[in-house]
């Protein structure tokens, strides 16, 4: 069997801050045919594990109203130590808004912030494990960064956590760099400074069949499109926001894309 390949400050999970916990299960569960437990330990923390054909795809986390941060979807760096990740972050220009903590039997998080603000998280995985983005309809496929201060968190993530990044396009009309060419591509960070309707933040996308079908049943189910379907590359994509406002994109895998999976 391949062995886990190490950590190196890749996108290794996703996850839902929701101020409606039974809305996001109505929502994401007839969208995508996840299930969502709460189970009696986890549930008194506001916090569901959610599954796909009996694995565990993502978690919804309840959004404390007081807290005054919008519901989203948030992005996970696999790190092989998140203390040193943490102190690297701040001595280049970052922020540590939550500092590391153990989760009893997986590992540690924290949450950073690049120099422009926009947060991630940070994990460190007591055990090893084979984090790569999958295919299947349902599940996360592509993490990227959008920014209007491109220089200095390209910059960041270059010195303060180790990517090596590939243009795609250089130009100011569209500037795409990939962490990792090609195929081995595994995050993107997108330039949105010529795009003044887009939104800055870390956005998760998830595989999907259909991108046409899958609209139109998010909105029938009380979500938004903000970016109708298009082709790309990658596929046929679109971007949706959810029955909370929380965004998220959707692509249908390109033949061209499955073929090199």
């Amino acid at each position: 069997m391949p062995a886990p390949k190490d950590p190196r400050a890749e996108p290794c999970w996703v996850d839902l801050l929701t101020s409606d916990m039974e809305g996001s299960t109505q929502f994401y569960g007839q969208l995508f045919g996840w299930e969502v437990r709460h189970d009696e330990e986890t549930r008194d923390e506001g916090y569901a594990e959610v599954y796909l054909n009996g694995e565990m795809v993502t978690g919804f986390i309840a959004n404390d109203p007081d807290s005054e941060v919008q519901d989203a979807w948030t992005t996970y760096l696999n790190v092989t130590d998140v203390h040193a990740a943490a102190y690297a972050t701040k001595m280049h220009g970052g922020k540590v808004y939550l500092k590391p903590i153990d989760i009893p039997g997986q590992g540690t998080m924290a949450i950073i912030g690049d120099p422009a603000g926009t947060g991630v998280g940070l994990f460190q995985a007591f055990q090893s494990a084979d984090t790569t983005a999958s295919r299947a309809p349902g599940t996360r496929i592509w993490n990227e960064l959008h920014t209007r201060h491109f220089e200095a968190v390209a910059r960041f993530y270059r010195v303060a956590l180790g990517w090596c990044l590939s243009p795609v396009s250089d130009t100011d009309e569209f500037r795409y760099h990939t962490y990792g060419q090609g195929s081995e591509a595994v995050a993107g960070i997108f330039d949105i400074s010529s795009y003044p309707d887009s939104k800055a933040g870390w956005r998760a996308y998830f595989a999907v069949a259909d991108a046409e079908q899958t609209v139109a049943l998010a909105e029938k189910l009380g979500g938004t499109t903000i970016h109708e379907p298009h082709d790309s590359y990658f596929g046929r994509m679109a971007v949706l926001s959810d029955v909370t406002g929380a965004e998220f994109a959707i692509i249908a895998p390109s033949r061209k894309q499955e073929s090199e999976a």
